[in-house]
């Protein structure tokens, strides 16, 4: 349901890179809420944990390098939000 929504929500809006995190998010972790940051990147909240903020420019820039990279980057996001 929710990557209809967002399938939805791509096709009405701009896709940004805080909506492409946002979504890689919410396929990884469904239980963590992902909010978007008065500068421009995240925030994500985990249940029992402390929340988290991502850069999204930084990432950004990594994915515009090319898609080795953009893997490599999105993928210590990920790493960094599984927690201990």
């Amino acid at each position: 349901m929710a990557a209809m929504l967002l399938a939805l929500a791509a096709c009405t809006q701009p896709v940004s890179w805080q909506t492409l995190l946002t979504a890689k998010i919410a396929q990884q972790y469904p239980a963590y809420q992902v909010q978007p940051a008065s500068d421009g990147g995240l925030l994500v909240q985990r249940p029992g944990l402390a929340a988290v903020p991502i850069d999204v420019t930084a990432i950004s820039q990594f994915c515009r390098r090319g898609p080795k990279d953009c893997n490599y980057a999105t993928d210590q996001m990920l790493l960094e939000l599984r927690g201990p």
